[in-house]
């Protein structure tokens, strides 16, 4: 009875030890998750503008190199420098277009003006830029 005994305890003994032990084999070798791909993270600007009018604005960014495209609207009467949204820091090119809700107004992006119009549209802006990224509605 006695080597009965010592015989199962021996062999208990293996079992709790043994690496093929699922508790023992998880503790001492967890696995890890990976990072997830295509985790980048990019750098936004905040778009600026100014509206002193009383017509709305309506303002589509359309990317002329693949990247993303936005749209935004400009309420009337916005205070100077007012950010209405972000934009992906980039040299990209864009075709801005303004247009107005009401009447003719003069309209300013980064280097256009145009005076008394309801619609602006510029082919080939690099406005993704933090002194770029500014709209002015005016008169």
């Amino acid at each position: 009875m006695k080597k009965i005994i010592s015989t199962l305890t021996v062999l208990l003994l293996i079992v709790l030890i043994s690496p093929a032990n699922q508790s023992s084999a998880m503790n001492a070798n967890p696995v890890k998750a990976g990072k997830p791909k295509n985790n980048k993270k990019f750098a936004t600007i905040p778009l600026r503008a100014t509206n002193s009018t009383s017509d709305g604005v309506y303002v589509a960014l359309e990317n002329n190199s693949g990247g993303p495209s936005y749209n935004f609207f400009i309420p009337p009467n916005t205070p100077s420098n007012t950010t209405i949204g972000q934009i992906v820091e980039s040299s990209d090119s864009y075709t801005v277009k303004l247009s107005s809700t009401g009447g003719a107004h003069d309209m300013w992006v980064y280097w256009e003006h145009r005076q008394h119009v309801t619609g602006l549209s510029v082919s080939g802006m690099s406005i993704a830029c933090g002194s770029c990224a500014v709209i002015n509605i005016f008169n």
